[in-house]
């Protein structure tokens, strides 16, 4: 039978016998090729463990980054607080499927983990969870340590609310998030002009933007025309000048090779992404209290690392990008208000239903 199928028969025979036997029948014995948990097997034959569970985690990134290695992180914790009875077999490069597969299997039961911006949830129609990435809205002195406070799914109020939301309505559940890094503007600006100082000077570029609608609204708000390209398809865009730029964190550009095919980075600073560990709600349910408090614990003690991570890599990265002739306009350079104030605006006018639940999030009434 499907994956999906086979998930909903699992959870109706879950609670028909009871919370007590829940370990060792959340997931099929499956190849690891269509999602779903996994058993540990007792013996060569199949034998599913009556001990444990085995929860299988996508993610799009590779391994080395915090994006590829987050849910391997969390494994680790697990295993080691569950004495074994939880396990996570981690899967990176979407090997489990694409992002709109892996948010589809998600919320279907098909898949028990999936690491991803918050904003992509609007794949299954939650377009709520997108105001966990509305742009200028952290704290730019300490982006990451605000995101860490703000989107707490068990300490910050209105975080909550919109992931009970999520968790009723995609079954879905966000455990915390973790820094994916900050978003900044590559480009190539020809010899004869100024980098683009102010959203009237980025007007005359053409850029890549993500195809969500928080992602896209962010980048016209700054001042880019704006197209849709696979990211797959972004380099050889840039090559042959179908397009003038996109817009992503440095280690992005960097492990994707986009910055040999740009002249300059402007260091906009408009978004610092978290990356939601998200878990069936099915899954989520089957689990022991002191289990589920486990992966709250997990997600909150990787996020210090993955701050490390981020910021230890960051001068290191550009400085091999200068080496390659790359320009980095900092802040200070461009009228940072004016981008930000822009697209603040934009994001008002385009999100009207989720404004109150930003300003609740961001603390004030983000209007400049």
């Amino acid at each position: 039978m499907s994956d999906k199928l086979y998930n909903i028969g699992r959870r109706s025979y879950i609670k028909s016998i009871g919370a007590g036997s829940i370990i060792g029948l959340a997931g099929c014995s499956g190849d690891g090729s269509g999602g779903g948990g996994s058993n540990t097997d007792s013996t060569s034959t199949g034998t599913a463990s009556q001990n444990s569970i085995t929860l299988q985690a996508n993610s799009p990134a590779a391994e080395g980054s915090v994006h590829g290695d987050a849910a391997a992180m969390i494994g680790d914790i697990i295993s080691s607080r569950t004495d074994g009875a939880v396990e996570i077999e981690a899967f990176r490069n979407s090997e489990l499927g694409g992002q709109a597969q892996s948010v589809q299997d998600l919320s279907s039961g098909a898949l028990d983990m999936y690491v991803i911006p918050y904003a992509l949830t609007a794949i299954v129609d939650q377009q709520e969870a997108q105001v966990f990435d509305a742009p200028y809205m952290y704290d730019p002195e300490s982006p990451y340590e605000d995101i860490y406070e703000k989107t707490d799914p068990q300490d910050s109020e209105p975080a909550r609310r919109v992931i009970e939301n999520l968790a009723e309505q995609a079954n879905i559940r966000s455990l915390g998030a973790v820094a994916q890094g900050t978003r900044r503007v590559s480009l190539n600006v020809p010899n004869d002009a100024e980098p683009p100082q102010n959203p009237e000077m980025l007007s005359d570029y053409t850029m890549r933007a993500v195809p969500i609608s928080m992602y896209a609204e962010a980048l016209k708000g700054l001042g880019a025309k704006t197209t849709n390209i696979d990211f797959s398809e972004v380099p050889q865009a840039l090559a042959t000048g179908s397009v003038d730029g996109q817009e992503n964190p440095y280690n992005i550009i960097k492990s994707s090779k986009i910055y040999e095919e740009q002249t300059h980075i402007i260091e906009t600073d408009h978004m610092h992404v978290p990356l939601a560990v998200l878990m069936n709600e099915g899954v989520f349910q089957d689990l022991s209290d002191s289990q589920q408090q486990a992966f709250y614990d997990a997600v909150r003690e990787i996020q210090p690392m993955a701050t490390e991570t981020l910021r230890s890599n960051l001068e290191e990265t550009k400085e091999l990008f200068r080496d390659e002739g790359l320009t980095i306009v900092p802040p200070e350079d461009i009228d940072y208000e004016a981008y930000r104030s822009a697209t603040r605006a934009n994001v008002r006018e385009q999100f009207p239903d989720l404004l109150d639940t930003i300003e609740s999030l961001a603390h004030d009434d983000y209007s400049s």
